[in-house]
C-alpha cells in the first residue's frame, strides 16, 4: 500500500517575514561598510600626510626652514587685484617636494607662479626651472646638467606625491573656474579621496592639499581683521586662512561653493588647541604653532565641512 507523504512548504507570510529580516540586516550592513570605507580613505589621507611631512623635515634641512605658504603675486601684477599671477601655499607645496618638472627643487626659487627669478643679480627675471634648453632666456647661465645637478629633491616619490597641474583640475571659465591663479601648469599636491576627474587622463584624482606654515613670530591665533582681501598687507597671526584662499574662494570643480569661503573661522574652530584657551592676558594657541598644518577637502571635496581632514592627530583633541 503506497503511504503519502505530507509535503511542507513555506507560507508566504514565512517567506515575506525572512525577506523583511534580511532587507532588515543589509540595512544596518550598508551603513557600516560605507563607515569602513570612509575610514580606509582618512587613514590613507594620514599616510600622505605623514610622507610630506617627513618631506618638509628634509626640505627644512636643506633649505633653512619650510618652504612659505603666503599669497603673493608675480612681480608687475597690479597689486589691488588678486591675480591673474597670485602663487599661494598649496602651489609653494607642490614646488617644494617635487620641483616645477619632477626632478626637484630650484634653490634659488622665488616662489613664483611663473617659476622665474633673478638668477645672477642684475635684475632680469629669468626661467631658471629651464632644462630643455640649457639656458636661462637666452643667456648660458647654467646647463641643463648643471640645472638638474643643483635641484634639490624630489622630496616625494612622483608615483606616491599625486602631484597634479591645477588645469586638470579647474576649468579656465564656469562653475569650476580659478581664474585667479594663471598658471594652470603649476602643481599641487591632490588628496587621497579622488572626488573629481582629471581631465588630462580622465581618471579619479583628489582636490588641491592646502599648505600653511606658521610664522612663529606671530602671537595671535587669528589675524586681527578676517575679510575677503587675500592680499591684505597685515599678516599678524601665526595662520593666516586666506593664503590660499583662491582654492576656497571660487567653486569647486564640481560647481558647488565651499562653505570656507563664506566663513574662514571654520578654519580656525578646527585647528584651535583647547589646552591653550584664550583669557584675559593670554591670547588662544592653534595646534601646530611650530610648524605646518596640511588640509584636506576630505570625502565630498569642499572645503570647511566636518570631513575635512588635517594633519593634526584625532588623539589630541
Amino acid at each position: 500500500m503506497k503511504r503519502e507523504i505530507p509535503i511542507r512548504g513555506f507560507t508566504l507570510l514565512e517567506m515575506l517575514t525572512a525577506l523583511a529580516i534580511v532587507a532588515i540586516m543589509i540595512s544596518l550592513l550598508i551603513p557600516a561598510i560605507h563607515k569602513i570605507g570612509e575610514t580606509a580613505y582618512v587613514v590613507k589621507q594620514k599616510a600622505q600626510f605623514h610622507a610630506i611631512g617627513v618631506g618638509l623635515e628634509s626640505f627644512r634641512v636643506d633649505a633653512g626652514d619650510y618652504p612659505p605658504s603666503n599669497y603673493t603675486l608675480d612681480r608687475n601684477t597690479n597689486p589691488s587685484s588678486m591675480g591673474p599671477t597670485g602663487y599661494c601655499g598649496a602651489q609653494k607645496l607642490a614646488e617644494a617636494m617635487v620641483g616645477w618638472d619632477g626632478f626637484g627643487y630650484h634653490p634659488k626659487s622665488a616662489w613664483q607662479s611663473d617659476g622665474k627669478a633673478d638668477f645672477n643679480g642684475d635684475g632680469d627675471q629669468e626661467l631658471i626651472y629651464d632644462t630643455v634648453n640649457g639656458v636661462v632666456d637666452g643667456a648660458v647661465l647654467q646647463t641643463a646638467a648643471e640645472n638638474l645637478k643643483v635641484r634639490k629633491g624630489p622630496y616625494l616619490e612622483l608615483e606616491k606625491s599625486n602631484a597634479v597641474k591645477i588645469g586638470s583640475i579647474y576649468s579656465g571659465t564656469g562653475g569650476g573656474s580659478i581664474s585667479s591663479i594663471a598658471a594652470e601648469n603649476s602643481f599641487v599636491l591632490a588628496d587621497m579621496f579622488g572626488t573629481v576627474y582629471n581631465k588630462t587622463t580622465g581618471k579619479k584624482t583628489g582636490m588641491p592639499i592646502l599648505y600653511y606654515r606658521a610664522d612663529t613670530s606671530k602671537a595671535l591665533f587669528r589675524p586681527s581683521a578676517l575679510n575677503n582681501d587675500p592680499l591684505k598687507t597685515t599678516r599678524d597671526a601665526i595662520y593666516n586662512v586666506d593664503e590660499n584662499a583662491p582654492f576656497f574662494m571660487y567653486m569647486s570643480p564640481t560647481g558647488i561653493s565651499h562653505p570656507l569661503g563664506g566663513d574662514r573661522e571654520l578654519f580656525y574652530k578646527r585647528i584651535a588647541n583647547p589646552n591653550f584657551p584664550p583669557s584675559a592676558t593670554t591670547p588662544q594657541r592653534p595646534y601646530r604653532a611650530q610648524s605646518f598644518i596640511l588640509l584636506s577637502a576630505g570625502a565630498d571635496g569642499l572645503y570647511g565641512t566636518p570631513d575635512d581632514v588635517y594633519n593634526i592627530d584625532e588623539n589630541e583633541k
